[in-house]
């Protein structure tokens, strides 16, 4: 385990969060820059993000008349948990900000929380279209969750510990040589995971607002105003998460191995640069696959969870 100092750590904490909070807008931009660009189109700027989260920020928020406490408190809820998240996960350096405080099942846990929360307060507007965009975010994320843990349990079983530091340094110290079968079957299943879970095609389409299609924004027609914009910056914090923690259980390579300046600023601009090839990976999905029917999802995420579980048969029984 990568060892530092509490003023280290400190710092590190504050540049990781830094580079989350800054990077989380505009990794949404190129997405929908690249997507439109693949289709013919000129799409929008990139820090139109920025711009509507500011504007948004700036009006008051609306609420429901049959809405409670959950849909005042929900969205400061969630974009707690994922800042929490955020800090648990290695990016710059091959071990998390809050190293001890928690492993990669207290991640999972985190991100099942905010959805819980986010998927009460869409209930609580009492809209239709937010309960029905709820349900199926809840149905989906019960079939994709299996497969996240599964792929996340064959690389800590390979490095003996559910450590999220200890599995990214143990790919650091392997090399190319962590790339085998049951690594590439694990990431090919968390890819779809990633795909489930941040609404891209084929299981959601981010863009979309026709409201029998739509999942998860169909759970934020109710928000407005700051509660909107918080909300949309939680959905594009767990997107960067999400990214951040694939790069770092699958392809630790180019964090820094000490808590270093050096190391440290390279790892951070080889960590968004993974980031952003993330991005492009989904623009590229978003822009040649169809949205499937809900009924056939379960088809799909039940394959990420048999990738993963013979990745995880693999790591156990075939390896030495």
């Amino acid at each position: 385990m990568i060892t530092a100092t509490p003023a280290a750590t400190v710092a590190l904490a504050l540049l990781q969060l830094a580079a989350f909070l800054g990077f989380a807008p505009l990794l949404v931009g190129t997405i929908r820059r690249t997507k439109a660009r693949l289709q013919g189109r000129r799409g929008p700027a990139l820090v139109q993000p920025y711009r509507d989260l500011a504007k948004w920020w700036g009006k008051s928020a609306l609420e429901s008349s049959t809405a409670g406490p959950v849909s005042r408190h929900a969205p400061v809820f969630v974009l707690a948990v994922m800042l929490v998240a955020a800090l648990l996960v290695p990016f710059a350096a091959g071990r998390p900000p809050l190293v001890g405080w928690g492993d990669l099942f207290v991640v999972v846990g985190l991100l099942a929380a905010a959805r819980f929360a986010l998927a009460l307060a869409a209930l609580d507007a009492g809209s239709a279209f937010g309960g029905m965009g709820s349900s199926r975010d809840v149905a989906i994320s019960a079939l994709a969750e299996p497969a996240l843990v599964l792929a996340l349990a064959g690389a800590a079983v390979a490095a003996g510990s559910s450590d999220l530091g200890v599995i990214s340094t143990f790919g650091l110290d392997r090399g190319l040589g962590l790339l085998g079968p049951a690594h590439l079957l694990a990431g090919l299943a968390f890819a779809i995971v990633v795909v489930a879970e941040t609404g891209h095609q084929p299981v959601d389409n981010p863009d979309t607002h026709l409201e029998l299609t739509m999942i998860h924004e169909g759970m934020l027609l109710e928000a407005s105003g700051r509660s909107l914009a918080t909300l949309v910056f939680a959905a594009e914090l767990k997107l960067v998460i999400l990214a951040a923690l694939f790069s770092a259980v699958f392809l630790p390579f180019g964090a820094a191995a000490a808590i270093a300046p050096g190391p440290i600023l390279l790892g951070t601009v080889l960590g968004l640069v993974k980031l952003f090839l993330v991005g492009q990976a989904l623009a590229l999905v978003d822009a040649s696959v169809a949205k499937m029917r809900i009924l056939a999802l379960p088809d799909l995420l039940g394959a990420a969870s048999i990738l993963a579980l013979v990745g995880l048969a693999t790591r156990i029984l075939l390896v030495p």
